[in-house]
């Protein structure tokens, strides 16, 4: 990156995820300070993340947001993005997102694509992204941004088990000038195979609990069927 270009710290939640998404990660560290939030790895992710030096907060007993909350501290960017570890962000992420806090947004996200072509993963996504432009409301395959100050003004992550994305981004989009740029970070769709409106009904019905008050614990199973 340019000396002039702020230092944006990629933020990666992981979790029993194999390898491929380790090496993933590596591609990408020329462009950010890659920070994962290790709840538990296996042996061999964790030795190729040792191996290239990428930062790994490790708290297996923690919910995804108590982690991501405790890698953001240990982050050293004045920008801070985070990303679903089966995410990738568009080739011109980093310059996309510092353009835009530079024309003054304190946070934004991308809009939401899938690796594979096929007609209901194009319809979920189209769907999503009306939803983020609408209600600036994404989710954490999407890819969130914000800067240090921003995170501290929003009250950053909670100690949630899921609806944690959603949670942050509802309290990030009050301030005043977030974004939602047009790029696409691209997620596997492996959630979605064989039970596309399933997973779909299901989502809506754990972030419908979300907003009606549902116990963590509750939407968890739920999630977790």
């Amino acid at each position: 990156m340019l000396p002039s270009t702020p230092l944006i710290s990629l933020i990666v939640p992981l979790r029993e995820e194999p390898p491929e998404i380790a090496r993933r990660l590596l591609a990408l560290a020329g462009r950010f300070e890659i920070v994962v939030a290790d709840g538990g790895c296996p042996p061999e992710t964790r030795r190729i993340l040792a191996e290239s030096g990428v930062r790994r907060i490790e708290n297996t007993g923690a919910s995804r947001g108590a982690r991501l909350h405790e890698a953001a501290r240990a982050a050293s960017g004045e920008i801070l993005f985070f990303l679903h570890g089966d995410s990738t962000p568009p080739n011109d992420a980093a310059s996309a997102i510092a353009s835009a806090v530079a024309a003054g947004a304190p946070a934004g996200c991308f809009c939401l694509g899938y690796d594979e072509p096929q007609a209901a993963y194009r319809w979920i996504a189209a769907w999503a992204n009306v939803r983020t432009r609408l209600a600036r409301r994404p989710f954490g395959e999407q890819g969130i941004f914000c800067t240090r100050e921003a995170y501290s003004r929003s009250g950053g992550f909670r100690d949630l088990p899921v609806c944690d994305d959603l949670d942050f981004a509802r309290r990030l989009r009050r301030l005043p000038g977030f974004r939602v740029l047009p790029q696409a970070c691209r997620t596997s769709p492996h959630r979605y195979r064989g039970r596309a409106a399933a997973q779909v009904l299901l989502n809506w019905k754990v972030a419908a609990g979300y907003f009606l008050g549902v116990s963590p614990s509750t939407l968890e199973r739920w999630y977790r069927g």
